[in-house]
C-alpha cells in the first residue's frame, strides 16, 4: 500500500480516506498523462504546491556555422517548498520562451472516471501528505507514470526523467547520451525499469504514487 495513505484518516484529510490505492494512482496517472501531453505540445506545467515540468532549450554549435537546437524536459521545485523546508537542489536556467500552464482538473476529469471536485481533493491532499513528510526529514519518492521520479534525499532534492521520456521530448536523438556523458547531468535520466532498482527497503523511502 502508499505509505501516505495508512495514516490519511488520521491527518484530517476528506478525499484520500474515501479513495483507495488504485484510485489515487489512477489520478496521478492521468496528471503525468496531461504533463507529458502538454510537453510534447512545447507547454510546460504547474503542479501548485510542488514545482512545475518545463523544458530547457540550448543552442549548440556543431561547426560550419550550423546548429542544432537541444531541448530536455527540466523540473523547478516550487521556491516556497523548498524554502519551508530548506531543501537542496540545483537551479536550472531556461529561457522562459516556453508558455506555462496550470494543471487543468476539469480536463483530466475527461479523461478519468472521476469528478473534477475529487481529482483537485486528491492533488492537494496527496502533496500536503508528501509536504508533510519532507516536514519530518524522511526521504521520499514521487514517481510520475511515463516522466520519472521527483527524489529527496537528506533534504536534497533529484529529478531522474526516463530515458524514453526525454528522448520523445528531444528531435536529435543524442540527448540521453550526452546527458549520461555529463557530470551534471549523468544522474538525471535513468531507464523506465530503472525505478524500483531507486528505493532499496533500507533507505526508508516514502513512495508516492506513480
Amino acid at each position: 500500500m502508499l505509505d501516505f495513505l495508512q495514516d490519511a484518516g488520521k491527518s484530517g484529510f476528506q478525499t484520500l480516506p474515501k479513495l483507495t490505492e488504485d484510485d489515487v494512482c489512477a489520478i496521478w496517472a492521468s496528471v503525468s498523462e496531461f504533463v507529458e501531453h502538454q510537453m510534447s505540445l512545447q507547454k510546460g506545467v504547474q503542479i501548485p504546491g510542488l514545482g512545475t515540468f518545463t523544458l530547457s532549450r540550448q543552442k549548440l554549435d556543431v561547426g560550419n556555422n550550423k546548429f542544432i537546437i537541444i531541448q530536455r524536459p527540466v523540473f523547478l521545485l516550487s521556491e516556497k517548498l523548498a524554502q519551508v523546508h530548506g531543501l537542496k537542489f540545483n537551479k536550472i536556467f531556461t529561457t522562459g520562451d516556453i508558455p506555462i500552464v496550470p494543471l487543468n482538473f476539469i480536463s483530466l476529469s475527461f479523461t478519468c472516471s472521476y469528478n473534477r471536485d475529487t481529482i483537485e481533493s486528491c492533488v492537494r491532499e496527496t502533496l500536503s501528505a508528501f509536504s508533510r513528510s519532507v516536514s519530518t526529514k524522511q526521504n521520499v519518492e514521487f514517481t510520475f507514470k511515463g516522466i520519472g521520479s521527483l527524489l529527496i534525499r537528506d533534504l536534497k532534492v533529484k529529478m531522474k526523467f526516463y530515458k524514453e521520456f526525454v528522448n520523445s521530448m528531444d528531435g536529435t536523438g543524442t540527448l540521453v547520451k550526452s546527458l549520461s556523458n555529463r557530470p551534471g547531468t549523468a544522474d538525471s535520466v535513468m531507464s523506465s525499469g530503472e525505478d524500483g532498482l531507486l528505493r532499496p527497503r533500507s533507505c526508508s523511502a516514502l513512495l508516492f504514487p506513480r
